[in-house]
């Protein structure tokens, strides 16, 4: 080689030994025939072939990829670019191109006519890294707007849900006031008390889910904070309970409240604390043991049992598994400032056992998954406890406490809680004042209305409610309590979640938050109405207040109806009867509206009929109503509605199928 060439050669060399880029050039064999310093130092290998080079930095997931694009692209001469992650003890990303060598460069490196390609690899790490961190801020923001999206469906259901049944008791009222034929008064007297007892019961579910948001905003924002004051814990509880009273009787459900042993011989009376907001998390839980107590088919009990400790107790209630504590819950503890006084720390635990339909296997995990996480999801957990029990929670996690759950299917449900107090150093000499809201108030007072209306049937069991409960051993609070079968079955289940062994996406995606509620038989409604055809409804609706007023009032408008209360008794029904419409409900357990409608559709391809659906929601997203006609629902019915709104719709839907 002459010595310019050398000496050419040799800058050439030099020039790209100080690019910042990898650069090789390989042969149709893929043979390297020029290298530079940093392709050596990108691949740490100095081997004579260039993919035999890459293949000691590629990341072993993306290997397979590169090697057979490289392959390709050197059998054929063409050109390729691809991203990959090098091998390394941190993530390290290169970029890797193959270009075709045009005429010139192939004389020039002295190949053969078929060519070669130039193989360039940088480091784009801070570029991937930026990258990746901006998909993953996309991605969160994403996630966060469907949250809320899911959060605002909720309150909005559930807030407009109750609106038909005030609607339609307001109706039956004016048609009693209006009503102009000598009906017998006690009749009538009982209508409007049963009306005025299911706006009660709304009035009160609606308050309930606006001060659950309220509560729920200020925790999400820090703003929510605990005000201690000098309580009796065993009297104020027990005023507390009280409220229940009415519907415990109504369900027929027996109650008691006890004290254990325990707190006796911590020998609390006054102690510095925030009850008001203890008294929340206790009306969240008895209020979902009352429901799927309600649901119970054999023994309907709820007992409330309250007990103490000196000492913060590893596992406390004894019967019941907590949800994974975390760092974040440990710093939310408010119980340690000035506030509190200098009484000595003491903890009371409250726990809700009922015999009710119990926790599946399934939901216990999802309650246990998702309560591992530091923010859990907003959406609704174990029928309805989702929203009340994360607040429920976070407000234990701020009185130095936690909250957990045992549960068997079938075998009812023990849900407990304990949190810090302090106790008094100064005995108050009088108790804190009654603070009832205005719309606490006005319940009562619709309360005291009913309960006053003379001649109306009732069940006249009372629940237990003393302000100086009996001390006695009780096994949910007692220390001394050796774990029972609801507790090691929950045990289980959340060591199996904590193993990573808990539900599939697609059983998350796909389960129903109410679908563990027991499956009942439809309930056949006898039509009154004189008139001498009267069409056949199928009502699906799961929410019970709605499906009992409204049925009524179909009734009165002449109607036969059957009532189905969930998608799958739908479609049960529907098998086993005639039916010349279905009003059917969107969100429902074990099987949702739109699936029903969709298996009924396609059932009917075989028979040849088609029967008018309605959808009856509360959901008013654009999307949500298009899901519901996509499915095949004929119509949209809107909560709330008017009765000659939904009967017209009805006569309506049947007429259109008639004329087809």
């Amino acid at each position: 080689m002459p010595k310019g060439e050398h000496r050419g050669n040799l800058c050439a060399q030099q020039l790209a030994d100080t690019l910042p880029v990898g650069v090789a050039v390989v042969n149709p064999r893929d043979e390297i025939v020029f290298v530079n310093r940093r392709f050596h130092d990108l691949t740490a290998s100095h081997l004579p072939r260039g993919l035999d080079c890459l293949s000691q930095s590629i990341h072993g997931d993306d290997y397979d990829q590169i090697a057979e694009a490289y392959h390709v692209a050197v059998q054929t001469n063409t050109g390729m670019r691809r991203e990959y992650r090098a091998i390394g003890k941190t993530e390290e990303w290169r970029g890797l191109s193959l270009t075709p060598l045009d005429e010139d460069d192939v004389e020039q490196f002295g190949l053969s006519d078929r060519g070669g390609l130039i193989c360039m690899i940088r480091d784009i790490t801070p570029e991937k890294t930026a990258e990746l961190l901006q998909r993953k801020i996309a991605d969160d923001a994403k996630q966060r707007k469907q949250q809320q999206e899911r959060f605002i469906d909720m309150i909005s259901h559930e807030v407009r849900n109750p609106l038909s049944a005030i609607l339609h008791c307001a109706e039956d009222i004016m048609d009693v006031v209006q009503d102009e034929a000598p009906d017998d008064a006690k009749e009538q007297m009982a209508r409007i008390a049963e009306a005025a007892e299911t706006i009660n019961l709304c009035v009160a579910h609606q308050k309930k889910i606006i001060d659950d948001v309220l509560i729920y905003s200020k925790l999400d924002a820090s703003m929510l904070t605990l005000a201690p004051q000098q309580v009796q814990p065993r009297t104020h509880l027990a005023t507390l309970l009280t409220m229940f009273r009415p519907e415990l009787r109504k369900q027929q459900i027996e109650f008691q409240y006890q004290l254990d042993e325990s707190y006796a011989d911590c020998d609390l009376d006054w102690v510095v604390a925030d009850l008001d907001k203890m008294g929340q998390v206790l009306i969240n839980l008895v209020s979902n043991a009352i429901k799927f107590t309600a649901e119970s088919q054999s023994e309907r009990k709820i007992r409330v049992s309250m007990g103490a400790a000196r000492v913060r107790p590893p596992s406390y209630p004894p019967n019941v598994v907590f949800f994974e504590p975390n760092e974040a819950a440990l710093k939310l503890d408010s119980t340690r400032g000035p506030d509190w006084g200098g009484g000595q720390t003491a903890y009371i635990m409250v726990a809700v056992k009922d015999t009710g339909i119990g926790i599946s296997d399934q939901h216990q995990k999802l309650l246990f998954e998702r309560f591992k996480q530091a923010t859990p999801r907003t959406d609704r957990i174990y029928g309805g406890y989702g929203l009340g029990l994360n607040i429920s929670r976070r407000l234990c996690h701020m009185h130095g406490g936690e909250i957990g759950v045992s549960s068997k299917e079938g075998d009812g449900s023990t849900f407990g809680f304990f949190f810090t107090v302090r106790r008094c150093v100064d005995t108050p000499e009088i108790s804190e004042e009654d603070r009832e809201s205005p719309v606490d108030e006005l319940c009562h007072q619709i309360k005291d209305l009913d309960s006053k209306t003379p001649d109306v049937k009732r069940d006249t069991s009372m629940a237990d409610f003393p302000q100086d409960p009996p001390v006695t051993q009780v096994n949910e609070v007692a220390m001394s309590t050796k774990s029972d079968d609801r507790k090691e079955h929950s045990a289980e289940l959340a060591a199996a979640v904590a193993r990573g062994d808990g539900p599939s996406m697609a059983t998350r995606r796909a389960t129903n938050v109410d679908e563990f509620s027991p499956p009942q038989e439809p309930k056949a409604i006898t039509n009154m109405s004189k008139l001498e055809d009267p069409r056949h409804i199928l009502f699906v609706e799961d929410n019970v207040i709605n499906q009992r007023v409204l049925s009524r009032k179909l009734k009165i408008a002449g109607f036969e109806v059957t009532t189905a209360n969930n998608g799958q008794e739908a479609l049960d029904a529907w098998r086993r009867g005639t039916f010349d419409c279905i009003l059917m409900d969107q969100e429902m357990p074990v099987m949702d509206g739109n699936s029903a409608t969709r298996e009924i559709r396609a059932l009917e391809k075989d028979k040849g009929t088609r029967i008018p659906i309605l959808g009856v929601t509360a959901n008013v997203r654009q999307d949500q109503q298009a899901d519901m006609l996509d499915a095949g629902m004929d119509g949209i019915v809107h909560k709330p509605y008017k009765m000659l709104e939904l009967c017209d719709k009805i006569r309506d839907s049947i007429g259109d199928t008639e004329k087809e």
